[in-house]
């Protein structure tokens, strides 16, 4: 494989990120929100250092929040392909081979090292993911030794006076599967690898080591951390049921930077907690268990007993809906097929942290595939052909019509369902037990 001038400047390359940086940002994902691209330095040689949670849609989320174009590092078994390894060349991505790959190919690492160190020395953006794997869970695991021995090897080459800098990112989502749901990327504050010269000249295992934790300490502050493998579920439902009283007590207006902000303070609470009075975690815990429980029988979400709807308001609505009801068909009628295709995929997956990447995959090719092939059927049977381009142009736009449609359609109708059964003694004490979660972490914060 020829990984030379990798991380040149392509014009291929900034074409299709055009699209496919249109497609992410404003399509898939509602809204992305970006803190400390100041923290990235300039005219330096950059490492940036994300926490994975998420598979393919973490690099992208990188690659869409910033100007650079970023060479990565990725697992070398998807190399096996020639033709999927052209692909992933001009995508900048470089492979780790594993020992799971066979000890035979550990060679080929080499050449990968010898290119992402000339990415550095060119003064260009390398990035790796510290863990080396993904995972479901908002947790920060121990970093490995991969983005540590580049940056050595590339410093110590040049006499520690290329001015190498790691940025830590944390890459957090409301939710890791939704379409249309939001991202909020934190840039840190840049470590500088030439601090740790003269240790590493004593002893490199020390120098890696001291690297690997100050990485750790600077990714931590821009994730959401949960530690505690016993109560992740519980830190987990309480994010979501307490977040808004959260907002409230700190005096912050809703958004996703204030929402990761008050999520980091109540875990820092649950966890002071979990330290001096476990006791309370655990009296907390079977209530929490039993509400979510409840809520999933019953087939609502949390928000639907926090807002308590009114009839007008419902009633309103729903009236909306109905007259949006023509624009829903169409725009069902029209997208339907490519909307369906990633699940015949995603449903076989044993990783379901993959679904959301073939979802955005499978999106980006196929339906202007269909879009195109739609059009051009419509042009064979209605005339004039300029009607043709406004039903093009009307695709995409009543496909994500429909979808909102049919997202406010499935709130007012759970909406309509809590309304209707106020009285009843299941949603009664739903609202009893939801009060009773806030009252107990009212006394924790």
């Amino acid at each position: 494989m020829n990984f030379k001038n990798i991380d040149n400047w392509s014009f291929g390359h900034k074409l299709v990120r055009a699209y496919v940086g249109f497609a992410h940002n404003k399509i898939f994902y509602k809204k992305i929100c970006v803190t400390g691209i100041e923290n990235i330095p300039k005219d330096k040689p950059v490492f940036f250092a994300p926490n994975h949670q998420n598979a393919l849609m973490d690099a992208l989320v990188i690659i869409f929040t910033t100007e650079k174009q970023p060479v990565f590092l990725a697992r070398g078994d998807i190399f096996n392909k020639p033709l999927f390894a052209k692909i992933l060349i001009f995508f900048k991505v470089l492979p780790a081979f594993r020992i799971r790959d066979g000890k035979d190919q550990l060679k080929r690492n080499d050449q990968t090292f010898d290119a992402a160190v000339n990415v550095l020395k060119n003064k260009n953006v390398m990035t790796l993911f510290p863990e080396a794997q993904h995972i479901d869970k908002r947790r920060l695991r121990t970093l490995k030794k991969g983005v540590q021995r580049i940056v050595f090897q590339t410093e110590n080459s040049e006499g520690f006076k290329l001015g190498t800098q790691i940025v830590p990112v944390g890459i957090n989502y409301s939710n890791y599967w939704n379409f249309r749901s939001t991202v909020l990327v934190n840039y840190g504050k840049p470590i500088r690898v030439d601090k740790y010269k003269e240790l590493f000249h004593e002893n490199q295992q020390k120098a890696m080591l001291a690297l690997r934790d100050e990485m750790t300490l600077g990714l931590l502050p821009q994730m959401i951390h949960i530690k505690t493998e016993e109560h992740y579920e519980l830190y987990e439902q309480l994010r979501e049921i307490y977040h808004s009283k959260m907002l409230k007590s700190l005096n912050l207006p809703a958004n996703q930077t204030n929402k990761f902000i008050a999520d980091k303070k109540l875990i820092d609470k649950l966890n002071h907690e979990l330290e001096h009075k476990p006791e309370t975690l655990k009296g907390l815990s079977p209530v929490v268990k039993k509400y979510v429980s409840a809520i999933k029988q019953l087939n609502i979400k949390d928000w639907v007993v926090r807002k308590d709807a009114t009839w007008p308001q419902l009633a309103i609505k729903s009236v909306i809906l109905l007259i949006l009801l023509p624009f829903f068909i169409y725009g069902v009628a029209n997208n339907i097929i490519p909307y369906l295709l990633p699940s015949i995929v995603t449903k076989k997956l044993k990783d379901r942290q993959f679904t959301t990447s073939i979802t955005f995959v499978f999106g980006i090719v196929f339906f202007p595939i269909f879009y195109l092939l739609q059009s051009v059927l419509f042009l064979s049977f209605i005339e004039p052909n300029w009607l043709s381009l406004i039903y093009f142009i009307s695709l995409p736009i009543s496909g994500l019509l429909a979808f909102n449609i049919h997202r406010s359609f499935v709130k007012i109708r759970a909406q309509w369902k809590f309304l209707l059964n106020k009285k009843n003694k299941k949603f009664i004490g739903l609202s009893n037990l939801r009060k009773e979660i806030i009252s107990k972490v009212d006394t924790i914060i």
